[in-house]
Order: C-alpha cells, then sequence, then structure tokens
C-alpha cells in the first residue's frame, strides 16, 4: 500500500494533522511507503517523508487584494501541479488533508479522467459543514457533491452534518475516525513563571490559545470577567485573517474596566511557549460560536495536560466528544448565565477528571486511526 498525503498549507491544524498522519503511516508495516506533500515555504521536520510541491502560502504580500489574488491562484494552481505529480506515481492513495472547493469543477473531472482507474482518493473532512463557505450556498452544495463523488473513503470525527453531499448509501465509505492528539516540548520557562506570577494574587488565569478566530467569542470571555473578579484571561495566538479586529476585543476590554485582567500574547506561538500557556492555565476556554462543527485541534493538544475545559454545546465533533468521554464542562452556546455559572463551578469544585481522561486518550491515537484506515484502504482494488 502506497500513501500520499496532500496539503495545500503550510500552517496550523491541517499541517500539524498531516505531520502526524505522515508519521503514523510510516509506522505502519502494511504501508510499503508514505509521501507527505507539502508547500514549497514548509519547514516540516527532517525524519519526515515530505515532499515540497506546492505554491507557498505565505507570499509577503501587505496589501489585501494582492493576498486574495494569490490565493485564488493556489487554488486554480496547486490541482494543476498535484495531477502532475500524480501522472508520475504509481498507484496510490491519495489522502486530502486540504482540498480547493472553489476550483473543484476544474480539478475534479479532471482527477477523475486522468487517475480514476490508477490512484484511489480519500478525504478528511476537518470541517464537515461546509454551507458557509464562499462563494455562496449553491455553489457550496454543487461544488462538494463534486469533491465527494470522487472520493472512495470519506474520514471524519465523531459528528457528520446531515447535509446533501454528504450521502451514506453511494460509493463513498464514511469512517469515523479519531483525531489523534499531540506531544508539545517542555514549557518555555520564562512565559510560564511571568504566567504563574498573576496565581500569586489568588487569581485564576483562563486561556484562549491557538490563532485568533471570531467563532472563538472572545467577547464572551472578557464580559465573564465583569461577572468574576477572580479571574483573568490569556489570549495566546496570532491572528487567522484580516477580518479579526484585535483592537475591538481591546477597546470592549476598557470599556468594561477590565483590561488589567486579559493578557495579550500577539503572536504565532512557539510550540514551548504554547505549552507554557496551558500548563498555567486553570481553564481552557473551548466556547465557540454555534456555526463552528469541527472537531478542535486545541483540544488534542490540551488531552495530554487533562486540563479543565469548558466548551460549547452545539452541533459539532469537538461537543460530541466532551459529551461522550466527560471530559469537561459544556455550556449553552452564546449564553453568558451558562458561561460564569461553569467557571465559577470550576473554581468551587473539584472535577474527577482523571479516569475519563485516561479513557479519551486510548481511543484519541494516530495509531488507532491508521490501523483502521489502513484496514479499510486495504480492502480497495486497484
Amino acid at each position: 500500500m502506497r500513501i500520499i498525503i496532500y496539503n495545500s498549507s503550510s500552517f496550523g491544524g491541517c499541517f500539524d494533522y498531516g505531520k502526524a498522519l505522515a508519521r503514523s503511516y510510516a509506522a505502519r508495516p502494511e504501508v510499503e511507503s508514505v509521501e507527505w506533500w507539502v508547500p514549497v515555504n514548509s519547514r516540516p521536520e527532517p525524519d519526515l517523508p515530505f515532499k515540497k510541491r506546492f505554491i507557498s502560502d505565505k507570499p509577503g504580500f501587505s496589501t489585501r487584494w494582492k493576498k486574495q489574488m494569490h490565493f485564488l491562484y493556489r487554488v486554480f494552481v496547486n490541482p494543476l501541479i498535484l495531477a502532475r505529480h500524480l501522472s508520475r506515481e504509481k498507484s496510490s492513495w491519495l489522502i486530502f488533508n486540504d482540498f480547493e472547493q472553489i476550483s473543484a469543477f476544474l480539478w475534479v473531472p479532471l482527477f477523475s479522467f486522468l487517475f480514476g482507474k490508477k490512484h484511489r482518493f480519500a478525504i478528511i473532512l476537518h470541517d464537515p459543514d461546509r454551507d458557509a463557505y464562499p462563494p455562496g450556498l449553491a455553489l457550496t452544495v454543487w461544488s462538494m457533491k463534486k469533491i465527494m463523488g470522487l472520493m472512495q473513503v470519506a474520514i471524519y470525527h465523531d459528528f457528520l452534518p446531515d447535509k446533501p453531499y454528504y450521502q451514506k448509501t453511494g460509493k463513498c465509505l464514511y469512517l469515523d475516525l479519531p483525531h489523534g492528539f499531540y506531544t508539545l516540548p517542555e514549557a518555555d520557562k520564562d512565559l510560564k513563571k511571568s504566567l504563574l506570577y498573576h496565581k500569586t494574587t489568588g487569581k485564576s488565569l483562563m486561556a484562549i490559545p491557538g490563532n485568533i478566530r471570531k467563532e472563538k467569542n472572545y467577547h464572551m470571555a472578557i464580559e465573564a470577567l465583569v461577572h468574576l473578579p477572580e479571574h483573568i484571561l490569556i489570549v495566546a495566538g496570532s491572528t487567522s485573517n484580516a477580518r479579526v479586529d484585535v483592537n475591538a476585543y481591546k477597546q470592549l476590554a476598557s470599556k468594561l474596566k477590565v483590561a488589567d485582567r486579559v493578557i495579550w500574547i500577539e503572536r504565532f506561538l512557539k510550540e514551548g511557549e504554547l505549552t507554557a500557556v496551558i500548563e498555567a492555565a486553570d481553564v481552557i476556554l473551548l466556547n465557540y460560536a454555534v456555526s463552528f462543527t469541527s472537531q478542535s485541534g486545541i483540544l488534542n493538544i490540551v488531552a495530554p495536560f487533562r486540563k479543565e475545559l469548558i466548551v460549547s454545546d452545539g452541533p459539532s465533533s469537538l461537543a460530541s466528544i466532551i459529551r461522550k468521554f466527560g471530559i469537561g464542562e459544556l455550556v449553552e452556546p452564546g449564553s453568558m448565565d451558562s458561561l460564569v455559572l461553569a467557571l465559577k463551578k470550576l473554581q468551587t469544585e473539584t472535577a474527577e477528571l482523571q479516569h475519563h481522561w485516561d479513557e479519551y486518550l486510548a481511543y484519541a491515537s494516530w495509531e488507532n486511526h491508521v490501523k483502521k484506515a489502513c484496514k479499510v484502504f486495504d480492502s480497495f482494488e486497484f
């Protein structure tokens, strides 16, 4: 069995996921070869079977319209680069860890015509609810139907929305596989020390780590501080896109007179810095907007640390996992009262989560993921 993993991004959750997949597939005895295909600006670890193939996703432009044009260029050209390289490969399983939805009308029929009998295709549905994607619902449904029509296997994590483009009665086999957890290095000592200093005043630290995105409900966490004078909020990460206005959150904190209890670490965190934030925090907030339907990669970074979690109870893989394994407090999406009550509860009660974390960590391993995937892949004929 030969495996090729396609990644058009060089950073973020999908990139880390691809890195873990490549390493795990390489460890399987039934896998003959593994290659992880990434953008030319990627910096994977040297022990991984990676090949730099695709257009850089960090062009260095400062102008917004230039960034947008470069994005469209990548969306249309990367699949063509992928097709060129696939034409030179022996029969393989191509796993789409990223996929270009906007240009599906071009590359899906091309791949079906060129490689329908040569290669087999699998897709990772990191975000299985595509309706919020541009440039409109009708095109979203049409393009996703095209993409799913090409696939032999679709992999999702615990929750799959009821969408017209996910039809389990078709030729595509849907697999519910665990999202593996990540291992971080030791904490950055200076950052951890500076964060722990705030605990000497008797305060509790709650953190929202990772890329700063609108759906993480920072405004609710800031507003909650008004009702929680004993809490400090840590926001640690870089903005995910130009639509995120960090200054608006800072102005809100000033207006509510809680700015002195918000710690901003506005940069892409090195792994040791992320460890420091997680270890220092008493609570990790995963209080997403109701539109969030994925399983948070942060959950699988935090899991080995067995931290207290507060998670929004929406229609998502994340909430489903929290409910199934009992590894956090679920709160009503968009409810300030529910969030504040959960934070007060965690402050006054000691949650017995140890055995629940053991169960989750035993389930959420990359080894489990690739073992089950390989068994299914092996059942298909070329």
